[in-house]
């Protein structure tokens, strides 16, 4: 066997017991940062200003690598096949829990194939609805649809904003048709012109249109107010606190990278997201930036299959 081979399974085997002498010298070369979904899309206002961050950090160029294919399943299964020496890493966000669920040909499990590193960063969603419609807010929007169910327009099948309208549904909280679009613009846009009651979608998107009076802003989906819109409620200051629907970013690595690296790796992100340019250009870009241990990660994935495993199998939802 070769000696980097037997060095590689030698350092996965011990890392949680005893850091191997190699991961002190990390990293030496090239990283590559793997997304699971095409560039020029949502990702690319978070990924590279990241990356160009934890390259001067570290000290070693940071790539940033597209392999887009079967939401987001290529690239992440991608990375978890690759040799766990820190080399090779995933920039990923909520969907990689999701995913899995909804479809049967996925043949990762986020939880055990990879290594949380940390969160970079989340987008609150926010629930808008068509002015016209006769709720001024949630209490008002949860009894109107107990008279009538409402239709909710969402970025897509599967996407974070459907999920929390299906868990409503299955909570009884409220009625709810969903309506799926091909991204977040066709959504707003029937919402505004009174195609459908009501849109979930990304506050970053809805704000303008909230301020105009195109639609009337309701609630944020995240554990705390976004600062995009400060003046809407979360779910959980309305007396829902099992409805959240952010859409988080962060790092992970393939399982059995060496528990050095990852404390590095952790230590690096910090740094970024303590910079204050940084922070400022996620909040431009409508992110909100989040810091997390790599141990807190791995606990909202898991959190996450539990919570959305639920709504998936009761809901009866699939993606072909």
């Amino acid at each position: 066997m070769p000696t980097l081979r037997r060095r590689t399974l030698l350092c996965g085997a011990l890392a949680s017991a005893l850091p191997c002498a190699w991961a002190q010298g990390y990293p030496d070369r090239t990283i590559r940062l793997v997304v699971p979904f095409a560039a020029g899309g949502g990702f690319d206002a978070i990924v590279r200003p990241f990356a160009e961050k934890l390259s001067a950090v570290l000290g070693q160029a940071v790539i940033v690598d597209n392999r887009p294919g079967a939401g987001g399943a290529i690239g992440t299964d991608f990375v978890t096949r690759a040799v766990p020496d820190g080399y090779t890493l995933l920039f990923a966000n909520s969907s990689i829990v999701t995913q899995p669920l909804l479809q049967k040909k996925t043949t990762y499990d986020p939880a055990t194939d990879l290594v949380a590193v940390s969160r970079v960063g989340a987008v609150s969603t926010g629930l808008a609805v068509n002015p016209k419609l006769p709720a001024n807010n949630l209490a008002e929007l949860i009894e109107l649809s107990k008279r009538r169910p409402l239709n909710f327009g969402t970025p897509g099948t599967g996407t974070a904003p459907h999920l929390v309208g299906e868990l409503l549904n299955l909570n009884g909280t409220m009625r709810l048709v969903h309506v799926p679009y091909k991204g977040t613009g066709p959504a707003m846009a029937d919402a505004v012109s009174g195609q459908i009651d009501m849109v979930m979608a990304p506050v970053s998107a809805t704000a303008q249109l909230v301020r105009s009076g195109k639609l009337r802003g309701i609630a944020v989906l995240s554990p705390a107010r976004s600062s995009l819109m400060p003046e809407l409620p979360t779910f959980l200051e309305s007396g829902l606190p099992d409805v959240q629907g952010e859409t988080w970013y962060g790092v992970f690595a393939p399982a059995r990278v060496p528990a050095a690296v990852i404390r590095r790796l952790n230590e690096a992100a910090g740094q970024v997201l303590a910079q204050p340019e940084f922070m400022v250009a996620l909040r431009k870009a409508g992110y909100e930036p989040q810091f997390s241990t790599s141990a807190a990660l791995a606990e909202t994935v898991r959190a996450d299959q539990q919570r959305w495993a639920r709504v998936v199998r009761e809901a009866k939802l699939q993606i072909e």
